[in-house]
């Protein structure tokens, strides 16, 4: 009997220990099981192809068969602004049906969309540029722009400061924008988890800052751009900070590819090599996008019972609503070519 009750106690320990997560994981099998089930359309070469064929606007309205991007309006902007829109209510659909112990990150991601609507604000403010209308969509981003809106330049940085941007009145833009980006992905990294799900999280968002990084340094060498550290992040998955500093030191994007063998960029750079003599930097930008649509699907996988297929379903989607907003701008403008060049598929 004696033992008989130690074994009932041990089980019931076990069972009150891994309870909690157990229930964690069937939270997580709905919004799974649905992420996986919607496709990614405007990932695919074929559909894109056939987009690109709309004559005008209206046929391309009526070309796009979707049930998570309306596409609506006169003009491409207005286009453009209706596929933010259908993005921004896909992350939330994503965030309502997720588990309430991962919600923060949705948030997060949400103000990281909002970094480019932040960042031109703020330049125009800095240049002493008349503000335009700009468009955010997480709560945090209304309240900054409500409080920059008609401010002198000389406001503007305490304003800033105030919402936990370590930004100074003799930063250069670069170094702004910086300060920007590393606030918003420290947000995404800050963002409250249950502990099986930090490190999908922190995989992909050190990730990101990898990619982030190689961009800058081939763009700013590309076209031979001065203070380039200014705009790099610290904290990657794969690449150190020496390595980021022997980059720096480099001229040559051959010799830079060839700096990152042995790292996951390195195979996707070097595909792009034939397609960077011809179009440029934005060859190996896009290569880089790829990699960050692989790599997402290697977080899913990685972490199917978590967070990791809610991760991949989010940033698929953000890369379909930049293609469908390079389609609508190659129609109206008919440069269909032009928007090969930076369309990303699958």
């Amino acid at each position: 009997m004696i033992i008989e009750a130690i074994i009932v106690i041990a089980t019931a320990a076990v069972v009150a220990k891994f309870m909690p997560s157990l229930i964690l994981l069937s939270r997580f099998s709905y919004p799974n099981a649905k992420f996986s089930a919607i496709p990614t359309t405007f990932l695919n070469e074929k559909e894109i192809a056939r987009l690109l064929e709309s004559k005008t606007l209206d046929d391309l309205k009526n070309n796009v068969v979707s049930r998570d991007f309306i596409l609506d309006g006169e003009n491409v902007t207005e286009i453009q602004k209706s596929i933010d829109a259908s993005l921004i209510k896909i992350i939330q659909m994503a965030k309502n049906d997720s588990p309430k112990q991962v919600r923060d990150f949705y948030d997060a991601y949400l103000q990281k969309i909002d970094g480019e609507a932040i960042k031109k604000a703020i330049r125009d403010i800095i240049e002493e540029k008349e503000m335009g209308e700009y468009v955010v969509f997480s709560e945090i981003a209304k309240k900054l722009m409500e409080e920059i809106r008609n401010v002198e330049r000389e406001e503007l940085f305490e304003i800033i400061r105030r919402h936990g941007y370590e930004i100074e009145e003799n930063m250069s833009i670069e170094a702004i924008e910086r300060e920007i980006d590393k606030k918003l992905l420290q947000n995404l990294l800050d963002a409250k988890l249950p502990k099986s799900c930090r490190k999908a999280r922190d995989k992909f968002v050190k990730t990101l800052i990898d990619v982030i990084n190689i961009k800058t340094i081939l763009r700013g060498k590309y076209y031979g751009l001065k203070n380039i550290e200014e705009s790099i992040l610290s904290g990657g998955w794969e690449i150190s900070e020496w390595q980021i500093n022997e980059l720096l030191k480099i001229d040559s994007i051959a010799e830079i590819i060839s700096m990152l063998e042995g790292t996951s960029y390195m195979p996707f750079l070097r595909q792009a090599i034939t397609d960077f003599e011809k179009e440029g930097v934005v060859a190996l930008e896009k290569a880089l996008d790829k990699y960050m649509i692989k790599a997402v699907a290697d977080i899913a996988n990685e972490n199917p019972l978590g967070i990791g297929p809610g991760i991949r379903f989010i940033v698929e989607k953000e890369y379909e609503a930049r293609n469908l907003k390079a389609i609508a701008k190659a129609v109206a403008e008919e440069m269909v070519s032009e928007a090969w060049k930076v369309m990303v598929v699958a």
